[in-house]
Parts: C-alpha cells; sequence; structure tokens
C-alpha cells in the first residue's frame, strides 16, 4: 500500500495552540492532549467565467488515526546547557471527527523536564482504518449555474503529517497542555477549478474523487497534502 506524507503548513495547514494548565510543582510528569480539528467547511471555487461563484460546503470530515509520535529536544530546566533527544508515542486507532471541536485524537505523558524543538507525527494507517476510509470528505458542490451537487474525496492509502513547531515554543513538564491540529480544508482544496468541477465523473450524481474515481482530482489533491514543509505553533 502506498504512503504519503503531509507535512502540514502550506496545502494543509497545522496549527498547534497550547493552553497550559499548571500542575503542583511536585508532580513528576505532565500530560499532552492533541486534538485535531477542520477549518473553513465553506469556500468559494476558482472560477473560470463570469457567473455566479461556485463554491464547496463541506458537511462530514474524518480520519482513522493509528498513531502519535512526539519528538523533542529535553532538558532537565530551562537553565540546563545539555539536551536529549526523546521520542513518546500514542497508539490507537481512533475514528476522529474533525468537525467536532472537542475531538480529542490522544495524550501523551512529558516526563519532568523542559521541551523544545517540538514536533508531532500523526499517523493513519489503512490497516487500522478496516473498512473506513482513512480520510473522508463529503459535501456538496455548487456550480455557476446554481446546480448543488453532492461531492465526496476518499483516501485509502497510508497517510502521515508531521506539525513542527517555530520560534521557540516551550514545553514545561510542570503544566498539562491541549494542542490543536488545524486542517485547512481551502487549502487542501488548492488548485480545483471550477473547470475540472465541470468535466468531472459523476457517480450516481455524486462527484466521487478517489483513487479509482476522477483520479486527476484525486491526483491534485493528494499533492496538496505533500507540498509543505512546517507549521506553524501558537501558545494560547
Amino acid at each position: 500500500m502506498k504512503k504519503f506524507k503531509i507535512l502540514m503548513a502550506f496545502a494543509v495547514v497545522a496549527v498547534m495552540m497550547f493552553a497550559s494548565c499548571k500542575k503542583d510543582a511536585s508532580s513528576s510528569s505532565s500530560t499532552l492532549r492533541v486534538k485535531a480539528q477542520a477549518s473553513n467547511n465553506t469556500f468559494p471555487v476558482l472560477k473560470s467565467g463570469s457567473l455566479a461563484t461556485p463554491n464547496f460546503v463541506w458537511e462530514t470530515c474524518f480520519i482513522n488515526v493509528s498513531k502519535i509520535d512526539f519528538e523533542a529536544e529535553k532538558k532537565e530546566s530551562e537553565t540546563s546547557q545539555g539536551f536529549s533527544n526523546i521520542d513518546f508515542e500514542w497508539k490507537g486507532a481512533k475514528k476522529i471527527d474533525l468537525f467536532n471541536i472537542n475531538s480529542v485524537i490522544g495524550e501523551i505523558n512529558l516526563q519532568s523536564g523542559v521541551y523544545e524543538e517540538i514536533s508531532l507525527e500523526i499517523k493513519a494507517y489503512k490497516a487500522d482504518a478496516g473498512a473506513s476510509p482513512v480520510f473522508y470528505l463529503s459535501g456538496t458542490y455548487t456550480n455557476a449555474t446554481g446546480a448543488v451537487i453532492p461531492i465526496s474525496v476518499t483516501v485509502n492509502e497510508d497517510i502521515a503529517f508531521k506539525a513542527e513547531a517555530e520560534g521557540g515554543t516551550i514545553l514545561n513538564a510542570v503544566n498539562n497542555y491541549t494542542s490543536l491540529i488545524n486542517l485547512n480544508l481551502a487549502l487542501l482544496m488548492n488548485g480545483i477549478l471550477q473547470s475540472d468541477l465541470d468535466v468531472a465523473t459523476l457517480t450516481n450524481g455524486k462527484i466521487v474523487i478517489s483513487n479509482a474515481s476522477n483520479i486527476s482530482l484525486y491526483n491534485k489533491i493528494k499533492g496538496n497534502f505533500n507540498s509543505s514543509d512546517h507549521a506553524e505553533f501558537n501558545k494560547d
């Protein structure tokens, strides 16, 4: 099964926002809770004519997550000179509704210390998804004539996306943290034009985008997954 990697920032933006909760100073560890959410469920399509602007409205979006890898440089305190490279992980599998703002993938337990150069890699394996898609997106496409057409995107390949901290993000394991990975659907569909959609093959009146249907559109979306190289981390 082919695997493709998503390095989140340009085509699918991963924004990690940290909200901290102070723990008792005697605690020997803390928890990083990892959440994921899709944004921009409604946005216009790049049009080729002067008629009304067509648009997408997405109603369902989910991913079957298999694993979270947390990598960082760990120091004993903020004033320590030396550091060690660490790798913690959470294992699923778990189906995540990306339109639910409370969708928690899992939790990473952090040992006491200070963490810098942080990255999170979310992995989703076809073997863990079973009969369900690895990633699924569905809604409607309204074309320039006002016709509303059902549309779906189905990914049934192993995928992984990595979010890397920028600009001095530090986690201190005397706090608990919550992270949010934001998948920007408008950027996922970057480069999909009205002209592409208007000639798409319909299956029972629906635009089905997968590795077996409307393959050129599928490859554009898959290319968007692969076109980025960093992610932004914001502390709440």
